[in-house]
C-alpha cells in the first residue's frame, strides 16, 4: 500500500511540475540573403525550442543598427558580418562570434554582356556600384583593386547605389559599369534576364568568415546554456540544409514570396555551397576577413581569434 501511494505521489508530482520557462532570445537579422537562412530554418524546425530556448528574430536594414542595438541591449544577438567583431573588439566592447554561418565570400562583379570588358584593368575611368560606403561589397572591392594596382581612389569612381532593383536599374541605365551583386542578386540577374549580364570577378571561392551569429560576453557569460543552445541549433540546420533541399526551398519561399519558381530553385541549390557545414569559423577565414577590413580601415588593430571565436567548442558543449 504504501510503495503504491509513493509511486502515485511520484507520479502526481511529475504531471503536477510546472515546465522549465523557455529562455527569450532576440536575434537581429540583416536585411535578406541567405545568411540568414540558418536561423529562420531553426526556427522553423523547433530546434530552439528542443534547446529550451523562445528566439525572437528582429530585422535590421543594415549591420551598423544592428551593432548600435546589441550594444544598447535592445538585442541580445546578431547574425551579420565578423567585420563587426574586429569593430566592437577595438573597442573594447568584448564580442564573441557564438557560431559561423558563412565559409566564403558572397559577392561577384556584375557587368552588362555586351560591354566586352575581360578584366578589371577595362573598368578604369569606370563607375562601380556597391551597396553603400563602408560595405561588406565596397571593402571586399576595394580589397581586390588595390592587390591588382588598381587604385580603388583615383582610378574609378566607387558609389553606392543600394542593392536589389535599385542596383539592377543603375546597372540597366548606365549609371554605373559595374555593381557588386551578393548571391541572390546575381541569381536574380541570372534567371529573370538570361544573357543579358554576366560575371566579371567572382569572389565566392575565396574563405572568409562572412557572417556569424555573434554576441558580447557580459550576455554569453550571463547566459552560458542559452548560448550553447543558440549554437547547437544554428549547427543542427547548417547540417539539415546541406541535406534537405526541400526544407530549404521552404524558407527561400517565406524569405522571397514574390519571386519566381525558377528563383527560389536556384537560390535553393546555391545555399549549401555557401553555409558552413561545420558551424566554425576557419583560421583562413578569418584571416582573410582581417586582410579585407584592415586595408581599408588600417586604424583597426588586430585581434586574435581565439579571443573573440567561440565557435569551433560552443555548440559541442565545451568551454
Amino acid at each position: 500500500m504504501q510503495a503504491r501511494l509513493a509511486g502515485a505521489m511520484i507520479v502526481l508530482a511529475a504531471v503536477s511540475a510546472p515546465a522549465l520557462a523557455q529562455t527569450k532570445v532576440t536575434i537581429g537579422l540583416i536585411g535578406t540573403n541567405e545568411s540568414q537562412i540558418p536561423i529562420l530554418l531553426a526556427i522553423d524546425q523547433g530546434y530552439f525550442k528542443a534547446e529550451n530556448l523562445d528566439v525572437q528574430p528582429m530585422q535590421f536594414r543594415g549591420g551598423g543598427v544592428a551593432v548600435q542595438a546589441l550594444v544598447g541591449g535592445s538585442i541580445d544577438l546578431a547574425a551579420f558580418a565578423t567585420d563587426h567583431v574586429l569593430r566592437l573588439a577595438n573597442r573594447g566592447m568584448a564580442p564573441r562570434i557564438l557560431v559561423g554561418i558563412d565559409r566564403y565570400l558572397t559577392h561577384t562583379l556584375v557587368v552588362p554582356a555586351g560591354k566586352g570588358y575581360k578584366s578589371l584593368a577595362d573598368l578604369k575611368g569606370g563607375k562601380l556600384g556597391v551597396s553603400a560606403p563602408g560595405s561588406y561589397s565596397d571593402n571586399t572591392l576595394r580589397w581586390t583593386l588595390s592587390s591588382l594596382g588598381i587604385d580603388p581612389d583615383r582610378d574609378v569612381t566607387i558609389v553606392g547605389i543600394g542593392s536589389g532593383n535599385t542596383a539592377r536599374a543603375a546597372l540597366e541605365s548606365g549609371q554605373v559599369d559595374a555593381v557588386m551583386a551578393a548571391t541572390p542578386d546575381l541569381l536574380g540577374y541570372e534567371v529573370d534576364a538570361p544573357g543579358r549580364f554576366r560575371v566579371l570577378y567572382d569572389w565566392r571561392r575565396t574563405e572568409h568568415s562572412g557572417q556569424a551569429v555573434i554576441g558580447l560576453r557580459k550576455w554569453v557569460d550571463a547566459h552560458p546554456d542559452a548560448a550553447r543552445g543558440v549554437a547547437r541549433a544554428v549547427l543542427k540546420a547548417e547540417q539539415l540544409i546541406q541535406r534537405d533541399p526541400a526544407a530549404v526551398a521552404r524558407i527561400v519561399r517565406q524569405q522571397y514570396p514574390d519571386r519566381s519558381d525558377a528563383f527560389v530553385q536556384a537560390m535553393t541549390a546555391a545555399v549549401p555551397r555557401l553555409i558552413s557545414p561545420d558551424g566554425r569559423v576557419s583560421v583562413q577565414g578569418y584571416a582573410k576577413m582581417t586582410e579585407i577590413l584592415r586595408s581599408t580601415e588600417p586604424e583597426l588593430k588586430p585581434v586574435d581569434q581565439e579571443q573573440v571565436d567561440l565557435s569551433a567548442r560552443l555548440p559541442g558543449g565545451d568551454g
